[in-house]
């Protein structure tokens, strides 16, 4: 699989520089307050899906933990009940997969292995300017320059075809 470089490059360029902000392609201010309250929310949901989990996981194996018992009482839910619907969760994810799969061979089975989609063709010059969209010097620019700075967007307002 060919993968698109800029200008006339021949290999995807290797980093081994960890110097992250450097490495992004859109840079934003973020105020300190920003960051900390991402941060915060970040942590608080890395806190429920930590509860979560042990909560599936000490009913899947019976273990005890006293905080876990609290929240199971105010779920008035047993060790049981969440093994049955884990049970059933597995056994539903089963269901669709085996559906999914089924579905996949009737359909191979109808239709065959069809080999409809083509790669599309290189896009020239022409085609970018008959879209009407940036100058030929921008384009020019986009394809050959590795970094490229527009103070202004070159990209043309489209125009309705009714000539509103």
């Amino acid at each position: 699989m060919d993968f698109t470089r800029q200008g006339k490059q021949k290999e995807q360029p290797v980093t081994h520089s960890y110097d992250f902000e450097n490495e992004i392609l859109v840079k934003t201010k973020h105020s300190f307050i920003r960051k900390i309250i991402a941060l915060l929310f970040t942590l608080i949901f890395w806190l429920y899906t930590i509860v979560i989990f042990w909560f599936f996981l000490s009913a899947l194996f019976n273990i005890y933990d006293p905080y876990m018992a609290i929240v199971k009482i105010a779920f008035n839910v047993t060790n049981a009940n969440i093994r049955e619907l884990l049970l059933l969760s597995f056994v539903l994810f089963l269901v669709s997969t085996a559906m999914l799969f089924i579905w996949r061979t009737y359909n191979k089975k109808r239709f065959g292995s069809l080999t409809r989609r083509s790669m599309p063709t290189h896009t020239t010059m022409k085609d970018w300017l008959a879209l009407d969209l940036m100058d030929e010097s921008d384009i020019n620019m986009l394809q050959t320059n590795k970094v490229t700075v527009f103070y202004t967007n070159p990209v043309k307002e489209l125009q309705e075809k009714d000539g509103k």
